[in-house]
């Protein structure tokens, strides 16, 4: 059988676990904090500080998609290294009966590690 990607080289294999495994664990805590299950400055140890401004402002405002629908599930989580430091990010989450979609970009950085640059939700 013929693989449909071309091979990638072993750092690569690493770099993509450890975006995958640093965006399911952003995507927990930018839901939880939505949900109000943590507070907004928990957000910070994962995310730039534009984007924990964001995330107040959609809580603040009362503008979180579904919010009266349950608490956000997340669902699925896919992940794209766009190169060795920077991966974009697509999510799936329910609440209630409905599907919400999320999407953010990842950066790695040489102090922190993986950081979240930028978060879109619907």
């Amino acid at each position: 059988m013929r693989r449909s990607h071309a091979s990638t080289a072993p750092g690569e294999d690493e770099s993509r676990s450890a975006a995958r495994r640093f965006a399911e664990s952003a995507v927990r805590v930018v839901l939880e904090v939505l949900d109000r299950r943590r507070p907004v400055p928990q957000l910070a140890v994962v995310a730039d500080a534009t984007v924990v401004a964001a995330v107040r402002t959609l809580i603040g405002a009362g503008l979180v998609p579904g919010r009266d629908l349950g608490v956000a599930v997340p669902m699925r989580v896919n992940v794209v290294l766009v190169d060795a430091k920077t991966a974009e990010v697509f999510a799936t989450y329910g609440r209630g009966g409905r599907h919400f979609a999320l999407a953010a970009r990842i950066a790695r950085t040489r102090s922190a590690g993986w950081r979240l640059t930028a978060l879109r939700i619907r």
